[in-house]
């Protein structure tokens, strides 16, 4: 009888094996001999399906790319790592020809041609074309239905919430105090903590880590993401309280709002007449005679 740890040594083996074809060959391959699962008895007919599979017989907790030698303690990350080997064209639209290295990302990007919106809030019903935006939803809409909790204050500049204004206050005199004392090393610019300063930076560097998996847009901050996917959806969570004129953006609804309360922060220095956005100052200081 073969023990669990001979057995295990085995899978090692082989999947070791994959490793050294998928190092002279990144994508995934059909293998002359298909691998034999000495634990299960099943077959496998490339290197990266083995490897994947060679997860349900690891130890909880410990998760081993044998293609790379990454390291994962949980398991769902390192399922999408694996996943990332099996090249950048395995999963293509087949509306658009656009391809996605992982299937998830296929998924979501059909829903955009489709129009589809499968995910559901269990309060309200109202639909969502992606999970991560029904999540965004519950948590602003429904939060204290589902938590029990009062609504959260979200910092702006880091993204961290708090359940009071107290603490949330706290946060920013301590975390983001407006000293000014963080000076840019490329222009000069003074800022006031250190994650502006990384926001500041990426204007310089031309750094944008959030890309939209719908269309080849990239974004400084994942706030603004969250926003351009709504054109995409047609999501429209901001509403004008006094017309009920939905906005993807609360920005644009803001603007917006000032048509109705007949807000003109923006003065000319030159006449004195109030203008609703900065833009349409600046058009009419171009052509304002101040006699």
């Amino acid at each position: 009888m073969w023990s669990t740890k001979i057995l295990g040594n085995s899978v090692r083996r082989k999947v070791t094996e994959s490793r050294r074809i998928f190092i002279k060959n990144p994508d995934p391959i059909k293998l002359e001999d298909p691998i034999k699962c000495d634990l299960c008895n099943t077959f496998y007919n490339n290197n990266v399906d083995f490897a994947l599979h060679s997860i349900i017989h690891n130890e909880e907790g410990k998760y081993n790319c044998h293609l790379c030698g990454h390291e994962n303690l949980k398991k769902y990350p390192f399922e999408m790592h694996v996943r990332s080997h099996e090249g950048t064209t395995r999963f293509k639209c087949e509306t658009c020809n656009k391809s996605f290295k992982l299937k998830t990302h296929a998924i979501e990007h059909k829903y955009f041609h489709t129009g589809e919106k499968p995910f559901k809030c269990e309060i309200c019903e109202k639909r969502f074309m992606f999970s991560w935006l029904r999540y965004k939803h519950r948590r602003n809409v429904h939060y204290e239905i589902l938590t029990g909790k009062p609504v959260t204050y979200d910092c702006t500049i880091c993204n961290k919430q708090y359940s009071s204004s107290s603490s949330f206050s706290r946060h920013k005199a301590m975390k983001h105090k407006s000293s000014g004392s963080i000076l840019c090393d490329i222009c000069g610019k003074s800022l006031s903590c250190k994650e502006t300063l990384i926001f500041h930076l990426r204007t310089h560097t031309g750094d944008k880590p959030f890309p939209c998996h719908v269309c080849s847009k990239s974004f400084l901050k994942k706030q603004q993401l969250v926003e351009h996917v709504r054109i995409h959806t047609g999501e429209k969570p901001h509403i004008c309280q006094h017309c009920g004129r939905g906005f993807s953006q609360r920005t644009p609804m803001k603007i917006h709002e000032r048509t109705h309360t007949g807000d003109r922060p923006h003065i000319c220095r030159i006449c004195g007449n109030g203008f609703i956005t900065k833009n349409t100052l600046e058009r009419h200081m171009k052509t304002c005679d101040p006699i």
